[in-house]
């Protein structure tokens, strides 16, 4: 809908490659930030190629959690 000049979207700085020439990223301001978490199945392993995702989160770990984070329907690798 944006390319075809439908509408707008909020994205993230990492969807930029994916942006076509045509079409431009303004930042917000104020910024705005989000935590992201990995979720993935509770009973059993997760895919393999996962794994060096998992490794890099961990290396960066995020602030404190918020009552967001915890709401019902919420799940975090442990």
């Amino acid at each position: 809908m944006v390319q075809a000049g439908l509408g707008v979207t909020v994205l993230s700085e990492a969807a930029r490659p994916l942006i076509g020439p045509d079409l431009v990223l303004l930042p917000l301001d104020p910024p705005a930030a989000r935590r992201l978490v990995l979720s993935g199945p509770g009973s059993g392993p997760w895919h393999p190629a996962l794994r060096p995702l998992a490794t890099a989160a961990a290396a960066h770990p995020a602030g404190p959690a918020t009552a967001e984070d915890a709401r019902p329907g919420r799940a975090t690798a442990g």
